[in-house]
């Protein structure tokens, strides 16, 4: 699965909360599952706001 936007997630088997997902359409949940590897890339693509900037 492709995330549209950014999320922040974790595995299962590290952190349980977080390494659990529902999908939902239409009000109705679709799919759940628990994340079973996770693999992370650099922020590359990231914006910055331009508060987040002032701030550096």
């Amino acid at each position: 699965m492709i995330p549209s936007k950014p999320m922040v997630i974790e595995t299962f088997s590290e952190y349980p909360r977080p390494g659990r997902f529902a999908v939902r359409d239409m009000r109705q949940t679709v799919a759940v599952g628990v994340i079973k590897a996770v693999e992370k890339k650099d922020p590359t693509r990231a914006k910055i706001t331009e508060a987040a900037a002032e701030k550096k």
